[in-house]
């Protein structure tokens, strides 16, 4: 049976999803305004380009934290859209396929990340010391740590 909640603990997981929703909404709005780029769009394209341009669409789907069908879906609409993905299988493996960033791909994340610097230091590092940010991200780390990405994980309800 699941313990009641104290003031401390409910009021610190409001605190953390009004600030992820705002900061989320701020930076979607502000790249689907100046580059017709959504959020997840712009982290399909940060992904692959620190993945060294490519990656199995499993592994994307489970960094993007989505379904695979929802990231196959997400990946068309970035070949479709604008071209900034392709979808390639290999010899060796015809079973795998593979998220490859594109040129016009590239050129999106570059023309994205100074958008993303300015919101998320207009609305989040801006207002929060060095210290502060340090612990928050010592804070995060845990919870999501302490939270797998698949749908084995049991609450007890």
């Amino acid at each position: 049976m699941p313990t009641t909640m104290s003031t401390d603990q409910l009021g610190a997981w409001r605190a953390m999803y009004r600030a992820d929703t705002l900061l989320f909404t701020h930076l979607d709005n502000t790249l689907r305004s100046r580059l017709k780029m959504g959020y997840f769009e712009h982290e399909v394209l940060r992904i692959l380009d620190q993945a060294g341009g490519r990656l199995r669409m499993a592994p994307l789907a489970e960094q993007l934290m989505i379904s695979r069908s929802g990231c196959t879906r997400l990946i068309g609409k970035l070949e479709d859209k604008d071209g900034w993905v392709v979808r390639r299988n290999t010899p060796e493996d015809r079973r795998a396929t593979w998220a490859e960033l594109t040129a016009a791909g590239r050129d999106a994340l570059a023309a994205a990340q100074p958008v993303v610097e300015a919101v998320v230091s207009t609305f989040f590092a801006d207002h929060v010391s060095d210290e502060d940010l340090r612990r928050a991200s010592r804070i995060l780390d845990v919870l999501a740590d302490a939270n797998p990405n698949d749908d084995g994980f049991d609450c007890g309800l």
